[in-house]
């Protein structure tokens, strides 16, 4: 299944770069817009020297980390988003019925976006920045947090496009609840979770936990510790979160099968 996904993203990408510069100007762009948003950081940092304690090149690792993992969810679960929810209006999931493969597996494969790669450099860009400015006492379990950090958060990002998508069977259109929690997410995620309120802690934390991907991590990392008593070692836990988030999430894969159980018997009866 792994060897047939690569070969149809391989197909997707070949696609995209037929017309290359086209392809380029839209990573550019993605890259420039994506820019502006840690323009803003900084603007806000030109005018203070520190938000909770927190520099501008510790907030910069922070935005890194979380804007890099969801570059990645976009990058390789952008199927879910615009794309599915087109089929679902217009009645054209049916084709997707009528194949041999499952279902969530051609949705997955469907609309690989190269393109994105443009906010997964900036992102890149951005934690390069934080990393020159951070003195980093650099050990095995701090070098292995990042790649864990980052492919955490990027399957929780997935899980909540998921969870939008399986929506759609319902409500034909990806309710905007699901983007508060994406693009809000990463921006609430994008600064110290210490600042925020209880009630907000709570839900970034368990009920959508993106900032279990990040803050622990960063806080590991920099060798903090949080005022509201966040284990820094809760960062080895991100995994654990991000399958649970993909696999047991409510309803999320059991929805998403008994869905397509009914629109299977509704076709073919």
């Amino acid at each position: 299944m792994l060897s047939l996904y690569l070969r149809l993203i391989s197909a997707r990408i070949r696609a995209q770069m037929q017309y290359k510069i086209s392809f380029w100007l839209e990573l550019l762009g993605f890259v420039l817009v994506t820019g502006l948003e840690f323009a803003v950081v900084a603007i806000l940092f030109a005018r203070i020297p520190a938000l909770a304690g927190w520099n501008i090149a510790e907030v910069a690792l922070l935005y890194g980390l979380t804007s890099t993992a969801f570059s990645l969810a976009e990058m390789a679960g952008r199927g879910f988003d615009a794309p599915f929810e087109l089929m679902m209006q217009r009645g054209t999931f049916d084709i997707v019925l009528i194949r041999p493969l499952g279902s969530f597996f051609q949705v997955l494969a469907s609309e690989f976006q190269l393109r994105r790669l443009g906010r997964t450099i900036q992102g890149l860009a951005v934690l390069g920045f934080a990393f020159a400015r951070l003195d980093i006492d650099w050990s095995l379990a701090r070098l292995a947090v990042l790649p864990i950090s980052l492919i955490s958060g990027s399957i929780i990002y997935l899980a909540l496009i998921v969870i939008g998508a399986t929506l759609c069977f319902w409500t034909i259109k990806t309710p905007e609840v699901i983007n508060v929690f994406t693009f809000g997410g990463e921006t609430v995620t994008s600064y110290p979770l210490s600042i925020y309120s209880r009630p907000l802690r709570i839900v970034f934390l368990g009920l959508v936990p993106l900032g279990i991907a990040n803050y622990p991590a960063a806080l590991l990392l920099l060798g903090r510790s949080d005022p509201h008593g966040l284990p820094a070692g809760l960062a080895w836990a991100a995994p654990l979160v991000a399958a649970l988030s993909l696999c047991r999430c409510p309803g999320l894969l059991a929805s998403w099968r008994q869905q397509v159980s009914k629109l299977r018997e509704l076709n073919f009866r």
